[in-house]
């Protein structure tokens, strides 16, 4: 589809008309780009989608290739498209169109992207904040982590993320480094109560906690969920985890 530019009234030769091009061609830019910030384009999630459960291994690098060929951004296929595809993996499973095996390698290859971006871009921290991440162990959605984690990187911070750890393992790593923020995931309310206990054994570990601070899908859905489970914070972005325990230093949205 092609786009459409203005027309300016100046002659193409005056400095107003120029303007006028170069405003609109502005603009044009900046409307595609927020439309992709506001949920990405369902075309290439679904063909992300395909790409990331079929049988071939590099289908779905080809898919970002091409988006990016497109003028999508990196930042916009990994903060945008990849939680969309991952919704959309869901969905297809709850509607019985995906099979374990089918939700599982696409699971899968998403978080591979999201490990090899982090490592591409490890040494960009500047030391500003020390973040611990953590997946708990009743918790199965690990994409969310790790794309907040990559989020959380490029605002310039160190990030470490624990998959999975017992709760006295997570009192142990905050014993031994001194962190700046703790964030743990809560994805569905069955987990929080488990949560609740989870962070009471940390606090009983380690009276003198950083800001623990409570992340996930679940938390527009419940209100006081910090308070429910013992957290210091809920939020809904890294950008209002980071604020909350005082880390922020970008003025770039980090939405999730």
């Amino acid at each position: 589809m092609r786009d459409t530019v203005e027309t300016c009234s100046e002659s193409p030769d005056d400095s107003p008309g120029i303007r006028c091009l170069a405003e609109s061609a502005l603009k044009i830019l900046a409307e595609r780009k927020q439309g992709a910030r506001s949920g990405g384009s369902q075309d290439w999630v679904e063909r992300l989608c395909d790409a990331v459960v079929s049988d071939s291994e590099t289908s779905h690098q080809k898919v970002i290739s091409s988006m990016i060929s497109r003028g999508i951004t990196s930042d916009d296929v990994f903060d945008v498209y990849l939680p969309a595809v991952a919704r959309e993996l869901g969905e297809r499973w709850v509607r019985d169109e995906a099979n374990f095996v089918q939700v599982t390698l696409g699971t899968g290859r998403l978080q591979t992207l999201i490990r090899e971006r982090a490592g591409l871009g490890a040494g960009s921290a500047d030391g500003t904040g020390r973040v611990l991440m953590v997946l708990p162990p009743f918790e199965a959605h690990a994409l969310g982590v790790f794309i907040a984690a990559d989020q959380i990187r490029r605002a310039g911070h160190s990030v470490h993320v624990s998959v999975a750890p017992e709760a006295p393992e997570v009192v142990e790593m905050l014993k031994a480094r001194d962190f700046d923020m703790v964030g743990l995931t809560c994805a569905t309310r069955r987990s929080i109560g488990r949560l609740g206990d989870y962070i009471s054994e940390i606090r009983a570990g380690v009276p003198a906690a950083p800001p623990l601070v409570v992340g996930g899908p679940i938390v527009p859905e419940v209100r006081d969920l910090a308070a429910i489970c013992g957290a210091d914070h809920a939020a809904a972005s890294t950008e209002d985890a980071l604020r909350a325990a005082g880390l922020v230093s970008a003025p770039e949205s980090l939405c999730i």
